[in-house]
């Protein structure tokens, strides 16, 4: 995806204030280490069945776009270090993404048991 100049070094940016993660990323078939931001976030109602919910845990993974720019569905995301100790060893596939067009895209993650 072509992305504008202005946005250039806003990822480093982001990813140097908020980063909290190290991760292995599979990128074209290579694996890339990058520094991103994880967010795990819990939700209910995943599903409604009658009257009863779901509760469970999404996770996403921030990085430059630039970089993950070749990533696809399937590809890994595996977590070599943490700010808060926690995490550090799972597997995950990316299930899609979202991508700002600027400087940033969002992997969704699905834990890979």
């Amino acid at each position: 995806m072509s992305r504008p100049a202005i946005f250039a070094d806003m990822a480093d940016a982001f990813v140097s204030g908020l980063g909290n993660v190290t991760a292995q990323v599979t990128v074209k078939g290579e694996v890339v280490e990058l520094t991103g931001i994880l967010r795990k976030v819990r939700e209910t109602d995943l599903l409604d069945i009658e009257g009863m919910g779901l509760e469970g845990v999404s996770y996403s993974f921030s990085a430059s776009g630039t970089v993950l720019d070749g990533v696809r569905q399937s590809d890994t995301v595996t977590i070599t270090r943490s700010d808060d100790a926690q995490d550090i060893g799972k597997v995950f596939l990316v299930a899609g993404h979202v991508d700002d067009g600027r400087a940033m895209k969002r992997l969704l993650l699905h834990e890979d048991e």
